[in-house]
This record gives C-alpha cells, structure tokens and sequence, in this order.
C-alpha cells in the first residue's frame, strides 16, 4: 500500500476498512475459540476479573449500601467478607455488563470496545491536532491501528486506551469548538474507566495541560475548567462508595501495613533500574510493549529537527520523553517518599492509594510522540504542509510502521498464545483456556459431593487460585484482594505461620509487607499457585496450624496438589476429582 504524504489521498476510507478488518482479526481469535481461549491469568482471572462476576451472582451489583458485605471470600474469624464499597461501582459500563451477559461474553464485548475506543481515539486526536493534512491518511490510520493493539488489561476499562478521545474532547474546547459530542465523550468516560488506578492521574494531567495553555493565552476557558470539573464530579459520582470509605476509613485496610521499605530495595541503582525499565518496558496492566523503537525514532527526528531549524518539533520530540522519563522516576523512587512521610496521616494515604500510578498515561504520551517523531522524519512541517517529502523518507516512514507493528504484535502476549490454540500449536497443559481454568464441571461434581450448601462452610485452596473455588460458588478463607479489613490478614496468618517461617524471606516479606495474596503458602510450593495435572508436584511436609484453621471455620482444603503427610494436619482425604475439560486435578481434604 503506498504511502503518501504529500498530498491528499482519496484512499482514506479504504486505509479505515482495513484496519477495521485488522481489528476483527485481532479480537477473531477470543470469538472463534470461545471459553476455549486462554485468557490472563494475573491480576485477571485470579482477581479482577472474578471480582466483576461476583457482584452478579450476589446480586449486589448495585447494591450501594455501605454496610453491604460480600460473603464468598475471607468470611471467617474476624471477618463476615468484603465490604462492597471496596469493589467497582455498580455505574460503572463494565459491572453493567458482566450483570447483563455472561462472563465470558461479556470479556470479549470489553475487549473489543476498549481497542476500538482506543483506534477511534488515536485517530480523531492525529488527524485534528497532530497529523491533519489529508497526505498523512495511512500514517495517522496505521499509527491509530498500532495504539489499538496496546496489550491493556481489560478489566479497566478504557482506562488506558481512552485517553486519546478524552484528550481530543478537551483539546476540543480548550480550542473553541465545544460540540455536544465532546461534552458526552466527558460525561461517558468516568463511567467506563477506573478512579483509583488511572482517573486522578487523568485529571491531573489534564489540569495541568489546561493551566499551561491558559497561562500562555492569558485568559480562562471557562469550557475547559467547566469539562474538567464535570470530569471530576463524575468520578466521584461514580466512585463515591470507594472514595467516601477511603477518606472516611469505614475500617481499616490491610494496605495500611503496605511497608515499601521492606518491599523494595532503599537502593538507588536499584530504583533507576526500576525507572528505567517501566521507560523501556511500561507496566504490565497499563500495556506493556518495548518502547525502544518508538525513543530512536523520536532521536532520529530530532535531530532532522533541528538540521531543518524547527524548535518546536525538536521541543515535542526531546519533551516527551523526559516527561516520560520523570514518571518513571516518580514511579521507581516512590517508596523513599513514602517511607520518608513515615505512619502520619499524610504518609498512610500515600501508601493506601499509591499516588505514582502516573505511569498510566505512558502508552498514550509513546504513541502521541511516534506520531510526532515520524512527521517530522518525512522533513514536513506542522506549519508547512507543502513541504517535499523525499522517497527514502516515505520508505523509512513505512519500515518503522511495520516495525513497530511487529512490536505490538510480539507484545500482545495473550492474543498470540491463542493464535498458538487456533492451530494447535499451544496446549491446555502450557496455557489452560478460560474453561479448564474455571473447570465448572469438575467443581460442580466437588461440591455434589460434599452435599452441602456452599454457604454452610469454608473452604481454603493449595496450589490453585482461589478464584477458581469462587468463580464456582464455594466460600473461601483465602483470596487475592486489593483491599479488605487489616484483622483479617492477621487472622489467617496463624494458619500458615508455620509454613512461613520454614519458608523463605521473600514469602514471609510478601505476606507481611504486602499480604494483598491471602494464600496457603508452602515452603514447598513457593509462591507458584499454578499446578495443572499434568504436574508431578506434592507437598510432602505441610505444616500448618489447624486449630486455626477450624476455629475461622475451614472445613475443606481443596488441592491441585497430594498433601502426603495430610492426617499430621488433622486432614483426610475425601476423594480425588479429575475432569477432561479441567486444567486441575483436585485433592478434596476434610479438616478432622
């Protein structure tokens, strides 16, 4: 497909089908395998992801009492379960749609809204504000295309890929051109986005774009001040649960005990190198994709920049990057911050709410800057749009295109694990499907075997997600939560005191410095949660204190692994459970 970036080209239209067509392709894979794909297992499938399925099947999606509990994990002992305030809100897109469809379904509608509504982004912003001539057709199309393909996780909604639209509705008004679709852009997003990881970065940042510009202009837009204020109102409105019971401390979190100092290294070349690597490698759940590429193109630009004489691009090009570079640097040095404000008031909301989550907004800022870096490689200036674009440019343009293509592709992880299952060339022993992972059937027959209504007793795993018992309708002791009541933590860690202090530094640390993983840690097992059937692991000597274990109610341990020594844990196996679907092979134990 020829690039042209010298004049118009009526092709536009037929660059947009084909990457539509691209983007079909992309969420293909997810549709054609159904709960036969895999799908992300960390920070996903163990938590997140159930999270939003839970609310459905309590029925307390919009349940916006604050005295509301959630009974299928960490009920026991101290603890009845988890405060409702402390997951999403119920206005929020993505609740509703877990409420109306069925999980799985509902993830591959998220999946395909979320990088549809970052292509369309990218694009409106490029081709208004970046890349407006009518030559630039195929880089802003390709470029919008590329920013789609961020691997973001899913379960946040448009968090990451919405900002491009959000920025060109603001953008919009702060240049005089307020149409209503700009104004719903800002009411619809706090709703389809999250506050706490991505929502006061975006506002901050959008302040302080609004204060530069006005600053320089000499005038209020009020447009503008009223879009951010509507913004900010409209997170709270739709956070207001979470918001009101972290400022109001409506109980005591475990993240109060969150100690940075024991968490990360107090070593300088330790947090350049974490700084450094978010640069070259952004956070996992923000969209990681090596941004290597991306930097040499904006250096190469730069410096044509600056031979042609054009400040301005050699300000954006050499500007973004050193922005970027700052918020990894607030990022890899957060905790001395934080261990330096010490346990006031001040300090324990810094280390609640971890205020260095700027790095969300890093996926946008690269692709905004690789939009730039490669205008200014075809020596053509925002200023002059007639300028001659040489042929070696346009094919230097196009390499770096397909470059970073391939980049994205190799990034996305996910979607290539499930490219790998379409012709068979990955197994459900490597990477288990969303079916094999959640195993209904099997967890079906477990729970017709104990006969019971789950709710009548508590249940703790070994060497699987407890995700996985939850998902299926059983109570568990032990989950993965962001947040819940500190006693609780505290609690359960008489259970496995034991194994914590046969196990290693890093484990005890995990638990007692971070303890968001409320797990049946081994010393044996490690902290690897993943043992399929096909796995020849065991516990040969499980120590753990089984008067605490009975006295918060657990009553069966379910295992992906043999416990050997289970009768010297007051435990006796019940039966064993396989299934042809199920990643699992589970060890059903009664505590005696």
């Amino acid at each position: 497909m020829p690039l042209r970036l010298s004049r118009f080209s009526s092709s536009e239209k037929y660059y947009l089908i084909g990457a539509a067509g691209l983007l079909l392709l992309y969420v293909l894979p997810y549709a054609w395998l159904g709960e036969g794909a895999h799908l992300t297992i960390h920070d996903n499938l163990d938590s997140d992801f159930l999270y939003l399925y839970l609310l459905k099947i309590n029925n307390t999606a919009f349940d916006f009492r604050l005295d509301t509990i959630i009974p299928n994990m960490m009920s026991g002992g101290p603890s009845n379960g988890i405060p409702r305030s402390a997951f999403r809100t119920g206005l929020n897109f993505e609740v509703l749609s877990f409420y109306l469809l069925p999980p799985y379904l509902a993830q591959v509608l998220n999946f395909a809204a979320v990088h549809g509504i970052g292509f369309v982004g990218m694009y409106a912003l490029l081709r208004r504000y970046v890349l407006p001539e009518p030559g630039w057709a195929f880089v802003r199309v390709a470029v919008a295309l590329l920013f789609a393909l961020v691997p973001c996780y899913i379960v946040h909604g448009a968090s990451v890929t919405g900002q491009p639209l959000l920025l060109f509705a603001f953008l919009n008004l702060l240049n005089h051109r307020a149409r209503p679709t700009n104004w719903l852009i800002i009411v619809l997003f706090p709703f389809y986005s999250f506050f706490v990881w991505a929502g006061l970065f975006i506002c901050v940042a959008l302040g302080l774009i609004g204060a530069v510009a006005m600053l320089r202009q000499r005038f209020i837009n009020w447009h503008y001040v009223g879009g951010l204020a509507l913004l900010a109102v409209l997170y709270v409105a739709s956070e207001w649960q979470l918001i009101y019971g972290f400022i109001n401390q409506t109980y005591i979190s475990q993240r109060t005990e969150f100690d940075y100092s024991r968490l990360r290294p107090m070593h300088v070349g330790d947090s350049l190198r974490r700084s450094a690597d978010l640069f070259v490698w952004p956070m996992f759940n923000t969209g990681a994709f090596l941004t290597l590429g991306i930097l040499g193109t904006a250096g190469l630009g730069a410096w044509l920049a600056y031979r042609r004489g054009d400040r301005r691009a050699v300000g954006w090009l050499l500007g973004l990057p050193v922005l970027a570079g700052l918020i990894c640097l607030l990022h890899g040095f957060y905790h001395y911050l934080v261990v330096w404000l010490g346990n006031g008031s001040l300090g324990m909301n810094f280390r609640v709410f971890q205020f260095d989550r700027f790095y969300f907004l890093l996926p946008t800022l690269w692709f905004i800057l690789f939009a730039m870096a490669l205008r200014a490689l075809s020596g053509q200036q925002r200023n002059k749009p007639r300028a001659i674009t040489s042929s070696n440019n346009i094919r230097l343009v196009s390499l770096l295109l397909a470059g970073q293509f391939v980049v994205m592709v190799y990034a996305n992880k996910e979607w290539r694990i499930n490219v790998g299952k379409l012709f068979g060339a990955v197994t459900e022993a490597e990477q288990p499907s969303y079916r094999a992972f959640f195993a209904e059937k099997q967890f079906t027959k477990i729970r017709t075997f104990i006969g019971r209504p789950p709710e009548s007793y508590r249940v703790i795993c070994l060497g699987m997600h407890p995700s996985v018992a939850q998902y299926n309708g059983f109570y568990t002791l032990d989950s993965y939560q962001n947040n819940y009541p500190l006693p609780y933590k505290h609690a359960f860690r008489r259970i496995i005191a034991p194994e914590l202090a046969k196990g290693s530094k890093k484990m005890r640390t995990y638990y007692d410095a971070y303890g968001c993983r409320v797990y049946l840690y081994t010393a044996e097992l490690g902290m690897n949660y993943l043992f399929g059937k096909t796995s020849n692991a065991a516990v040969n000597n499980l120590k753990i204190n089984a008067n605490a274990l009975k006295e918060m109610g657990g009553q069966y341990v379910i295992s992906a692994v043999p416990i050997r020594n289970a009768s010297q844990n007051q435990l006796r196996l019940e039966s064993i459970f396989n299934d042809s679907e199920s990643y699992w092979k589970v060890w059903l134990y009664r505590v005696l």
